[in-house]
């Protein structure tokens, strides 16, 4: 079955917009009016028919009646785009009036020996073809719906492979060339201000050292959601005890005035990559750089459910002033910094989020959670 734009966006151009929205009613009402016109027929003809004729008739044309009534409800409520329902009312009227039309052929020659009989004979053969013709139009309906789907699941998949393959080359770019021109850059300034003894000079330099190192830091940032956006691919499980026991460790190494505290199980699985890093080494560059005194101290704890993963990072500085809480994460057009915004798009990109649980004077308190994945097969599963 072959598809395209058109049979998306018009594809029974000959039933109008309104016929198309009210489908699933007008077949409703129709078995309504069935009924309605079944038990007319009963109380015209009931010295005709008796009372087994008329229990026959309540099997072969309620009975009937009732599907088209319970029909048209399925419809409307079905995964069925509502542009496909004027291809439904049509097999329902195609039906209904073709199946009439053989069997008034029929009964021209071949008529019922009473008007009870014929009226009776039509109205079954009314109901008949249109409970086929509505099956039908709403298989084929289905059928359509799904192939669409499918058809688009498979466009999706490919432009997301093709995206994935632009930010890998990207991440490339930026490593290869731009981050390591501005290491570059950086160095040589440093360099040159080492042996410089002209203050214009050396302050020229010290700009130049200055803004390449926060360039650095804008493409370290950007590298980081440019990995996030890559995953997490199936079946890829983070031990987040080891990641944030290495980062603790990078912590330690690079800052000499900070005491870390950490109590973290044994293990920790959660679903992402390498991106995940980026979430604590920004809150813990936080806790540090925005502590007033002289030695920061940062305690990381971490809880797990069968659900989730939850990180805690506390502090003990000043707290967070009170109109700067509700624009926290939010990007910051000030500075090239990403911080605290790409920990929260991150932790959004992994399925989880991070918040700020506690602020003031004594300190302020970060909370991270995320779905826990108990093992790899269970994460394929979620996935």
């Amino acid at each position: 079955m072959s598809l395209d734009a058109s049979d998306q966006v018009r594809p029974f151009p000959s039933v109008s917009w309104l016929q198309r929205a009210h489908s699933p009613r007008l077949v409703s009402g129709f078995g309504a009016l069935s009924v309605a016109f079944l038990a007319a027929w009963g109380i015209a003809f009931a010295a005709v028919i008796g009372l087994t004729g008329f229990l026959l008739s309540i099997v072969t044309i309620g009975g009937p009646a009732l599907g088209l009534i319970w029909g048209g409800y399925r419809l409307e409520h079905s995964e069925i785009e509502a542009n496909r329902y004027g291809r439904v009312l049509q097999w329902f009227a195609g039906g209904a009036v073709g199946f009439l039309s053989l069997n008034l052929l029929t009964m021209v020659f071949f008529p019922w020996h009473d008007l009870a009989g014929n009226v009776f004979w039509a109205h079954s053969s009314i109901n008949t073809g249109a409970v086929g013709g509505f099956t039908v139009g709403y298989v084929e309906a289905r059928a359509i719906q799904r192939e669409v789907e499918a058809t688009a699941a498979t466009v999706r998949a490919e432009r997301l492979e093709d995206e994935r393959e632009l930010l890998t080359y990207l991440n490339d770019l930026l490593r290869h060339e731009v981050l390591n021109s501005s290491q570059i850059i950086g160095g040589h300034a440093s360099l040159l201000r080492s042996e410089c003894d002209d203050d214009g000079a050396r302050d020229r330099l010290e700009t130049i050292e200055r803004e390449s190192d926060d360039l650095i830091d804008v493409i370290t940032d950007v590298r980081a959601m440019l990995d996030a956006n890559r995953g997490p691919e199936p079946h890829s499980v983070v031990d987040l005890t080891a990641l944030l026991t290495e980062e603790i460790d990078t912590v330690r190494a690079r800052s000499d005035d900070v005491e870390l505290e950490v109590d973290l199980p044994e293990t920790a699985l959660v679903r992402g990559n390498k991106g995940l890093t980026w979430i604590f080494s920004n809150l813990l560059e936080n806790a540090i750089e925005h502590n007033d005194g002289g030695t920061a101290r940062v305690r990381v704890t971490v809880d797990t459910t069968p659900e989730t993963v939850t990180v805690r990072v506390a502090d003990d500085g000043p707290g967070i002033p009170e109109d700067v809480r509700e624009t926290l994460f939010e990007r910051k057009s000030n500075n090239h910094g990403l911080g605290l915004y790409l920990s929260h798009i991150l932790a959004d990109r992994y399925g989880g989020s991070v918040e700020l649980a506690e602020t003031g004077p004594d300190g302020s308190v970060f909370v991270v959670t995320l779905p826990h994945a108990t093992s790899a097969a269970d994460a394929a599963t979620r996935d």
